[in-house]
């Protein structure tokens, strides 16, 4: 697989397009450039990493790694343009970003939203099988929730929600 990661040093309009597109993909949101900007410059400053993913010399998406203090990485945001999603790529980039942290941390932390059951099956078939937080959210307007599943954890029920269309 011709997949190589590049750590950011001075692609930003190329860094700007693929975070705009990031957004749209992840929450329908429209980004302008500054904003975008602001989002690089966020993910490049101390305590970060921004790689930016190439294949075949075209740089298709990126992987935004973060520390949350001490030896301890995670991998923030994860971005693959959708014609070149299902091809093995996600998974070849995360086996690239590992063998980066594993020089220097002991574990690789992922958030997904529980929504994003694609990522989520995605990370538990690489390896990603230990809970280590859990993020729970009350709505003020369920009604602009649709359920899409109901999980159990610890013996409490929780919803998965989306914005209903």
């Amino acid at each position: 697989m011709d997949v190589k990661l590049v750590l950011f040093r001075e692609e930003t309009e190329i860094a700007i397009d693929l975070i705009k597109k990031f957004w749209k993909e992840h929450s329908n949101a429209i980004l302008n450039s500054e904003e975008a900007m602001a989002d690089l410059n966020q993910w490049t400053k101390e305590g970060h990493r921004f790689y930016l993913i190439n294949n075949h010399d075209r740089s298709i998406g990126f992987v935004h790694l973060g520390s949350r203090g001490c030896e301890t990485d995670w991998l923030e945001d994860i971005f693959i343009l959708p014609e070149y999603q299902g091809k093995g790529i996600g998974t070849y980039t995360i086996q690239l970003i590992e063998d980066i942290v594993k020089e220097y941390s002991d574990s690789l932390y992922i958030e997904a939203a529980a929504r994003n059951d694609k990522a989520i099956r995605l990370y538990h078939k690489m390896g990603y099988d230990c809970l280590n937080t859990i993020t729970v959210r009350k709505d003020f307007h369920p009604d602009k929730y649709e359920v899409i599943s109901q999980e159990k954890i610890m013996d409490m029920e929780f919803e998965v929600k989306k914005y209903s269309d």
